[in-house]
């Protein structure tokens, strides 16, 4: 369809037949595909065409002419205009499904994996409140004259007049509530974003939450000069929530998506708190990586245990082992594991959490991964199993090419993207590794997003 056309007919009737891969409906208009998100495989909707990219339609659902089975009424009262969730208008179990098939597709598209068998996604018995960490926007209702807390409106820098908080435990929505209060009363200035400049004032709030214990950690991030009035707001929080274990602040002037600045500075109390995945206990500070769901990053785990078929007599490197999580894990079963990591802050947490734990076998270097392991290579270490957790961008090549070159036994890829994690699997096939098992874990219920763990042997037959 040309924008002549476009001008012409903004509105059409959509057959979806399918998704894509961020959830969104699939359909056609004259032989042109249409993504369209809020529909389901089934449904015939009336939708209004917002633009086009490379080809491909982008349209917004006007009215639904015949709906799915699968079709429920989202709880949340921003959910068509906040963009953080995705899949809320589906029933749960169809919402493992559509992952299930975000899953299989990229495989198949990306990777050319053909029939490809993917195990049934694990979801959560209650997929709701599982967030332990959030950072909230700050801004200022100039008619209520009051402060708010919550996130951005989907494509833009305006704070939905509703804050979205059902993916938190009820401690951190009653907390943020007194949060508002709290920063009106004490008169608080909010920093204002303008076309080139950051005002001075409070831009974020970071919470995080243990779902080990209940404690809470408190972050105030401001843009420029601190508020002189925030011992006062501490103490106010410690007194109404005793589970609040620490208030800090940070300072940051930067335009961008990170939320902390460089320095983070204690208030009151402490600047960690601690979680368990399992029976390992975690010190996390503010700037720590930490998975986002507690309950279901044990059931991965559990899964890269499996996958990795430890006797006690294999030597293991954990790649972008982060704070040590999974390399604790593999140490109850492994001769030895060595964990890689670029950033020294997480290396420093990663051997805090080994002698917290009392765990001896398990030795962290910083450093890349791409460079430390052909090291280790050449100096005549062959690890018998590679784990890889990489950000979403997945794998560096040259780390898959010390991989290819180390010939481990299994490689065991844990992934946030399936389109990356295709990639990366593709290239390893290529190299004589074999896909065994494809095991999804919902993570983030409610929305697109979907963890993987694939466990793949050597062959010894390079391209089969």
């Amino acid at each position: 369809m040309t924008n002549k056309e476009h001008e012409k007919r903004m509105e059409e009737e959509v057959n979806i037949t399918g998704y894509a891969h961020d959830g969104a409906g699939v359909g056609r208009i004259n032989g042109q595909v249409i993504f369209v998100p809020g529909t389901l495989a089934g449904e015939k909707v009336y939708v209004e065409i917002k633009g086009e990219r490379k080809g491909i339609l982008r349209g917004s659902v006007k009215e639904v002419l015949s709906a799915a089975k699968e079709r429920q009424t989202p709880i949340c009262g921003i959910y068509a205009r906040c963009g953080g969730c995705q899949l809320q208008h589906v029933s749960y179990p169809a919402q493992l499904k559509i992952k299930e098939n975000i899953v299989r597709q990229a495989l198949e598209r990306i990777g050319g994996f053909k029939d490809i068998s993917v195990q049934p996604v694990l979801g959560m018995e209650n997929p709701w409140g599982y967030r332990n960490k959030g950072h909230f926007q700050v801004g200022y209702d100039r008619r209520e004259n009051r402060v708010k807390l919550g996130f951005f409106e989907e494509g833009s820098h305006s704070l939905a007049q509703e804050s979205c908080r059902h993916l938190f435990s009820p401690r951190v929505t009653s907390l943020l509530e007194f949060l508002e209060e709290l920063l009106t009363a004490f008169q608080v200035k909010v920093a204002e974003t303008k076309a080139r400049t950051l005002d001075s004032g409070l831009r974020h709030i970071l919470i995080r939450e243990s779902k080990a214990n209940g404690e809470i950690l408190v972050v105030f991030v401001y843009s420029g000069k601190y508020c002189e009035k925030t011992k006062d707001i501490s103490r106010e929080i410690s007194r109404k929530y005793p589970e609040v274990v620490g208030v800090c602040q940070s300072e940051n002037k930067r335009k961008s998506g990170l939320v902390l600045g460089n320095k983070v500075e204690i208030i009151w109390g402490q600047d960690w708190l601690e979680d368990k995945i399992g029976s390992f206990t975690f010190r996390i500070s503010p700037a720590s990586f930490f998975q986002i769901n507690s309950i279901q990053t044990a059931v991965l785990y559990e899964h890269v245990l499996r996958y990795s078929a430890l006797s006690g007599a294999e030597e293991v490197v954990d790649a972008y082992c982060g704070m040590g999580t999974i390399s604790l894990f593999l140490a109850q079963k492994a001769k030895k594991v060595t964990g890689l990591e670029i950033v020294p802050e997480a290396i420093n947490d990663a051997r805090k959490n080994a002698e917290r734990n009392g765990i001896g076998n398990v030795e962290f270097r910083q450093g890349k991964a791409e460079k430390i392991l052909p090291e280790m290579v050449a100096q005549g270490k062959r690890p018998e199993v590679v784990i890889v957790d990489p950000p979403r961008k997945g794998c560096d090549r040259e780390l898959l090419e010390a991989i290819i070159k180390a010939k481990p036994q299994r490689v065991v890829y844990v992934s946030c993207n399936p389109s990356t994690l295709a990639r990366d699997v593709r290239i390893l096939a290529d190299c004589g590794y074999l896909v065994r098992e494809i095991q999804p874990v919902d993570m983030f219920p409610q929305t697109h997003h979907v963890e993987c763990v694939i466990m793949m042997t050597n062959s010894g037959t390079k391209g089969k």
